[in-house]
């Protein structure tokens, strides 16, 4: 039940942030979608997977590096699931960083 509620708080958080969400329940995964706004022009939707695993007795948010980026682990500690607006701030950072 805790995983399935951690999810859904992820998946609503990146929703209210204005991106597109894919909730996957059977692996713990949430894939979130930049389209539009916030991308430099030319470029297709952006795509960072987070993946819901344990971590020193609770459960955190982990990146999934992006295909193509061999030099970066497969999977990149976040945050504590406790903390669901701040993954989001975060995955939304990644997908459009300031470019001020």
């Amino acid at each position: 039940m805790q995983w399935i509620r951690a999810l859904r708080a992820l998946n609503t958080r990146l929703r209210e942030m204005g991106l597109e969400t894919r909730l996957d329940g059977r692996i713990g995964a949430v894939d979130a979608t930049l389209r539009g706004e916030g991308r430099t022009r030319g470029e297709g939707p952006r795509t960072q997977r987070t993946v819901l695993r344990p971590h020193r007795g609770e459960l955190w948010w982990w990146l999934r590096s992006p295909d193509g980026h061999a030099e970066a682990p497969f999977l990149t500690p976040l945050t504590s699931a406790a903390h669901p607006s701040l993954a989001a701030r975060r995955i939304r950072g990644l997908l459009a960083p300031d470019r001020g």
